[in-house]
């Protein structure tokens, strides 16, 4: 039969309750946004956003500015290829 020291509303103690996190596993203490994949996804995917999360990590600062050449560059060259195809095809 049950204990009989337990009551209904036992259940509701937090000191009789697991912790989620244990149930889980060790979680990351970084913010999503401090994460180097979610950074990287984001440079890639949506460039702006992803520039404010480079300079807001702890990367260090070659690898800032690095990174915000690198994507200057790829907008340059997006941009002058899209001129580029448009006077290809005014021609």
């Amino acid at each position: 039969m049950a204990d009989e020291n337990r009551r209904p509303g036992d259940w509701q103690r937090k000191d009789l309750r697991r912790d989620a996190n244990d149930l889980v596993g060790e979680p990351n203490p970084k913010k999503w946004y401090d994460q180097t994949f979610w950074i990287i996804f984001f440079l890639v995917v949506i460039w702006p956003f992803g520039i404010v999360l480079v300079w807001r990590s702890n990367w260090h600062i070659i690898a800032k500015v690095a990174a915000s050449v690198f994507v200057a560059l790829a907008v340059y060259f997006a941009l002058a290829m899209s001129q580029a195809v448009l006077q290809i095809q005014g021609a």
